[in-house]
């Protein structure tokens, strides 16, 4: 089976890598947006996604070796994210701070790619008023990039809030 969905925020994607867990669809790869699943016995699997980016080579190996240590799979990477799996239920990070810093690394990961975006808008904004043959085409262009610039940036500040929150805590 596949399904698609694009998500930007983690938590809603191991929502509903869990809730198609529960009804007896396993997780097998990731694409674009687009998931295949297989299969399964309802609930057989609990699913954590992790970002990956800003660990070194070492880093990564040695996480990916702890989770297998305590059963759990790497399913699969994609871009900065990876994909864990486990029968039975399981939490990558169990303590407060590993939390906290779990969600630093992600809102500092959309920070960087925002800011860049940020900038890439502002030069096809600038080229498109600068430009007497404005066509639809470079219109919707620099409109796409324009929203994906702002879900980038409300990114960051959903994981501010969760940051927030973790700490008041």
């Amino acid at each position: 089976m596949h399904k698609f969905r694009l998500y930007f925020d983690k938590d809603k994607e191991e929502i509903f890598l869990n809730d198609m867990a529960e009804q007896g669809y396993a997780m097998e790869k990731f694409f674009l947006g687009y998931y295949t699943f297989s299969p399964c016995e309802p609930g057989e699997y609990t699913y954590r996604v992790d970002i990956i980016h800003g660990k070194t080579i070492g880093e990564t190996n040695a996480f990916y070796d702890l989770v297998r240590e305590a059963g759990g799979e790497l399913v699969q990477t994609w871009g900065f994210w990876a994909f864990f799996r486990k029968k039975g239920s399981f939490e990558l990070y169990t303590d407060q701070a590993s939390r906290i810093g779990q969600y630093e690394k992600i809102r500092k990961t959309f920070l960087l790619v925002a800011l860049f975006e940020l900038i890439i808008t502002m030069q096809q904004w600038s080229l498109y008023f600068g430009s007497s043959h404005r066509s639809t085409f470079n219109l919707f262009l620099t409109g796409l990039i324009t929203l994906i610039t702002v879900v980038l940036f409300t990114q960051v500040v959903k994981c501010t809030m969760k940051i927030r929150y973790l700490k008041s805590l």
